[in-house]
């Protein structure tokens, strides 16, 4: 346990120096390519996603037509309520579930205030899950379908840290990791 509050501080620590950084510039960022940061520890899992707004809803503006705001609110519901059946699929017998989750939108404040059209804006999603199973998760399965709930995302990198650390690239709509 103390293992997986040093790394959740450590997480804790660089996204809020990300935020620092980047919380009036996002950065550049690359359309299509996203990044999931998975940190396991027994039973449970920390999900942590970052990638640009187009990747998920295909615009980096806050949405304004009826169109637009029904992309956001099925993004939102999807991270929400069908993260485990439709994004990151265990095996029904580990008994997993959502403790807590989040899906927001950060817009890049300074171009926001000086666009003068909507090209100009960008903006990342940045999404959170905290999943707890019945069953220790060592040597499980999961799979990861992001890419196929998500066309728009064509470059999936997952760190995975837990008694390991790993880096996987996904380059297919789904594909099952060993945690």
């Amino acid at each position: 346990m103390k293992k997986m509050a040093l790394l959740l501080s450590l997480l804790l620590v660089s996204n809020i120096a990300h935020s620092e950084t980047h919380g009036r510039r996002l950065g550049a960022h690359v359309h299509g390519t996203i990044k999931i940061e998975m940190a396991v520890e027994g039973k449970s899992v920390d999900l942590s996603i970052d990638g640009p707004a187009e990747s998920f809803v295909g615009y980096e503006y806050t949405p304004k037509s009826a169109k637009e705001k029904k992309a956001w609110a099925q993004a939102v519901a999807t991270w929400n309520k069908q993260l485990l059946s439709k994004l990151f699929i265990f095996d029904k017998s580990l008994g997993c579930k959502i403790n807590s989750a989040s899906f927001r939108q950060e817009m890049d404040e300074e171009e926001n205030k000086d666009a003068k059209k909507e090209a100009g804006i960008h903006s990342d999603i940045n999404a959170e899950a905290k999943v707890t199973c019945a069953i220790d998760l060592a040597g499980q399965s999961l799979v990861v379908a992001l890419k196929k709930n998500f066309p728009k995302i064509k470059k999936l990198a997952v760190e995975l840290v837990g008694t390991e650390t790993k880096t996987i690239d996904i380059n297919s709509d789904e594909q099952t990791i060993k945690l």
